[in-house]
């Protein structure tokens, strides 16, 4: 993969080399497998909604399965590290600034988890019950303990403001564990946020009070 930079999956899907076609199931799968899940989706449906055959889905897929992976491992072993290296390059700019540094974190991340909701959503899902899918996750996650110790760990620890309950792996989990559940309830429950900025003002308010000294 070149490391281009594109605003989400999608939009990098479209632009790889490969036969109408096989393009067509890709986006299609990635559309229905986010909205209905992998059970809840047929080839049928995919084959419907890309407005290609059965049979066309079947010449560049052997299975189901096989689509499904050809959609996940590019996200896992491509798509994701290229971001993740340009977000980790950012980190260098807070070393004496925890609320910038929050405040970064946590709305890069939220605008890449939003722009990339059908990949992300098709990811969680399988990495509950796929051992393929989590393998290649875990792969993703050991190779990158050692830019993010370097990068997010220390510039957490160098700002010399975290308080001294958290570690910066604590801090990072509090981070997370705020930013995930709003992504989903965004995703599955908006009429429950009346505004959204406003709801993450507040998540990055508490954050920083949680974490700062």
């Amino acid at each position: 993969m070149e490391n281009n930079m594109f605003n989400n999956y999608r939009e990098w899907l479209n632009e790889q080399k490969m036969p109408k076609g096989k393009r067509s199931a890709l986006l299609a799968g990635l559309e229905l497998f986010a909205k209905n899940g992998y059970d809840g989706t047929s080839t049928a449906q995919i084959a419907e909604t890309a407005g290609i055959s059965q049979a066309t889905i079947f010449k560049y897929f052997k299975t189901k399965q096989d689509l499904l992976m050809n959609i996940l491992t590019p996200i896992i072993e491509n798509f994701i590290p290229v971001y993740r290296d340009d977000f980790f390059s950012n980190f260098e700019k807070y070393n004496n600034d925890l609320p910038g540094l929050i405040h970064f974190a946590l709305y890069d991340r939220y605008k890449f988890l939003k722009e990339n909701s059908d990949s992300i959503l098709i990811l969680l899902s399988e990495l509950l019950i796929n051992q393929d899918v989590r393998d290649l996750f875990a792969k993703l996650v050991l190779d990158s303990r050692p830019i993010f110790t370097q990068t997010v760990l220390k510039s957490l620890k160098d700002t010399g403001q975290l308080s001294e309950n958290f570690s910066p792996a604590e801090a990072i989990r509090t981070i997370v564990g705020q930013l995930l559940p709003f992504f989903l309830q965004m995703h599955f429950l908006p009429e429950t946020i009346k505004n959204e900025e406003e709801t993450l003002k507040s998540i990055e308010k508490i954050i920083i009070t949680t974490l700062g000294k």
